[in-house]
Order: C-alpha cells, then sequence, then structure tokens
C-alpha cells in the first residue's frame, strides 16, 4: 500500500528539520513548534502530565463504526417495535505526528471495491480543557426487523436511509492533572492516574427516511431532527504500573432545544416527541506504553434518544472503535 503523496511530502519536509539551519526555513518551523510545546506544558501539573520525549510518532490504524436505528410505539392501537442496522464500516489508515503537527489517512477496501454505499466523515480533536467530535453520517444500507400485531416483518437495505450530523464537545474542568490526548491520540502520557469532572455539549441533527409499505399499508415518512444537548459526567485515567492506561468517560446530556418535523405521505405532521430527550456519549480507551512504541484499543459510543413510547419513540446508536500501534523516534 502507497503512502498518500501528503504524507510523504510531510515525511521528506519534517526529516530535516533536525539537520536544517536553525536560521532556516525548516529550523524556524521546529523551533515554533517547540516553543508551542513548550508554552503548553507550563499550564500542566508535569508531575500528572508530561510529554512522550520524542518528536516524531508514527501510527497505523485499524477502524470500525457501526449505526443501530431502532423504534418503538403504536400504530392504530397496536404496538410496534422496530431494529436496523446499517453495514459497518471498517478502514484500515496511518498518522505521520512531528512535535504534535499530524497528517492522517484512511481506506475503505470495501468502499474502493464498491461493495458499500455508506458514507461517513469524522473529525476529532482531544485537548487538556478541551475537545470535539464531529461525526457526519449518510447510510442507506440499514436492515433489520419490524414486529407490529404479533406478526414479524423483514427490512431490506434501502427501504430505510439516514443522514446525519453529530457533535458532541466537553470541557474537562482538573485539565491541569488530567489528559484526554493521552488516552486518545497519545501526544502526551498519564503519569498518575486522575480524573476529572466533564461539561459537555452534544447536538443531533439530521433526517430520517423510510419508504411506504415497509409493512402492508404504511406510508412514506420522513422525519427531520435538530436536538441540542447539555450536559455533565465524569473521566478518570487509571495507570497502572506506569506502563498501561485505562481511561473510562461517560457525559449524558439533557436536549434544551428541539425541532422536528415529521411528513407522513407527503403531509406535515406534528412529531410526537416529548420532553425530556436524551444524548449520552462514552468513551474508553486502553493503552500499554513501552519504551519507544505503544498498543491499544479506544472506543467511542453515542446515544441519541427522542420520543415517546407510548406513541413513537426513536433511538440511534452510532459507535467507533479503533485498533492502533505507534512507534515513537
Amino acid at each position: 500500500m502507497r503512502i498518500p503523496t501528503a504524507i510523504a511530502t510531510f515525511i521528506m519536509c519534517a526529516a530535516g528539520l533536525p539537520a536544517a539551519a536553525q536560521t532556516g526555513l525548516a529550523g524556524r518551523i521546529d523551533s515554533v513548534l517547540a516553543m508551542r510545546e513548550a508554552k503548553a506544558m507550563a499550564k500542566y501539573d508535569t508531575a500528572y502530565i508530561g510529554k512522550p520525549g520524542s518528536k516524531w510518532m508514527v501510527k497505523l490504524r485499524l477502524n470500525a463504526s457501526g449505526t443501530d436505528l431502532n423504534s418503538r410505539g403504536n400504530i392504530d392501537g397496536a404496538a410496534f417495535n422496530t431494529k436496523l442496522k446499517a453495514e459497518p464500516k471498517n478502514t484500515i489508515g496511518g498518522a505521520v505526528s512531528y512535535r504534535g503537527l499530524s497528517l492522517g489517512f484512511a481506506i475503505n477496501p470495501a468502499k474502493l471495491a464498491g461493495r458499500n454505499k455508506d458514507n461517513e466523515f469524522t473529525l476529532s480533536t482531544y485537548g487538556n480543557r478541551m475537545g470535539a467530535d464531529l461525526v457526519y453520517t449518510s447510510s442507506k444500507t440499514f436492515s433489520g426487523t419490524l414486529e407490529n400485531a404479533g406478526k414479524t416483518y423483514d427490512i431490506e437495505a434501502g427501504k430505510v436511509s439516514m443522514n446525519v450530523l453529530q457533535v458532541n464537545a466537553y470541557y474537562a474542568f482538573s485539565h491541569r492533572r488530567f489528559s484526554f490526548p493521552a488516552a486518545f491520540s497519545q501526544s502526551q502520557v498519564q503519569k498518575r492516574s486522575h480524573g476529572s469532572w466533564l461539561l459537555g455539549l452534544s447536538a443531533f441533527a439530521g433526517r430520517i427516511r423510510t419508504d411506504a409499505e415497509i409493512m402492508p399499508g404504511t406510508p412514506g415518512t420522513r422525519l427531520s431532527v435538530i436536538s441540542v444537548g447539555v450536559g455533565g459526567g465524569y473521566a478518570y485515567n487509571f495507570v497502572i504500573k506506569s506502563k498501561w492506561l485505562l481511561h473510562i468517560s461517560a457525559v449524558p446530556h439533557i436536549v434544551v432545544y428541539s425541532r422536528n418535523r415529521l411528513t407522513v405521505d407527503d403531509v406535515r405532521q406534528r412529531a410526537p416527541f416529548k420532553f425530556p430527550s436524551l444524548i449520552n456519549v462514552g468513551r474508553m480507551a486502553m493503552v500499554r506504553n513501552f519504551k519507544n512504541s505503544f498498543l491499544g484499543a479506544s472506543a467511542v459510543v453515542n446515544l441519541w434518544q427522542q420520543g415517546d413510547a407510548d406513541r413513537m419513540m426513536i433511538e440511534c446508536i452510532k459507535w467507533r472503535a479503533r485498533l492502533f500501534y505507534g512507534i515513537r523516534f
């Protein structure tokens, strides 16, 4: 597998930094990055947070993600329950970092072979004080079952589609001693166990469409949703024998703003949703540090739930998992 041009260019340019004259452009860039690192570390308690001690970091990553879309409620007095799953997405990729400046890439073999028609875009930034995840998903491969009035109906791929944007942001109060980057980007090292209370802000916006006749006699529907939630939670980094790092965090949110539009057979109706609605974000990571390398796994799970279980409730579960191996030098 060839390294993308942008990655190769980054490696070749940065490789000359140590040997470059300090008066040259490469030397000035190196000095700026070094000053940025020193300024950032001055804000942290170095008894708890440290830098790896190497300028370079190369990582290989295996990524997997999936989306579940479930609903339940009543249709003309008869209870229904729908459980759908989109085709999982698997990618392989890597990243190259120099003094915290990184470039990465990912390749989806199924997408290249034309076997997966879904699209997904993810952008994550994890800082000690603040961080955020942004995930855009466009999926047409949902399939599963619909149970209604004692009967079960199969739903084929293509009958239900979803386009959704999810954004989750956090603020860590104990950012001087607690490090999100140590668990998720490995640009820092957590030296001692420590935790932090978190303030969270989350948003879910998108459209869900179902075709007519997914069950005999049912019309086609379109649901447009905008939800904004505010919440709080806790995160903890367990450091075991200075080699293992285990991260666990959870931030539940209550939706404080919601705008929903339901269209049934081209007739707009009021969505049968009511307060409270929830958005929950959970994160986990495990990292094993060696002398000049590391190995680990991480996962992020987003749960959006809105509606009235007696009439119609919808929940979307979005998960992402990663295995990674990195070398520092």
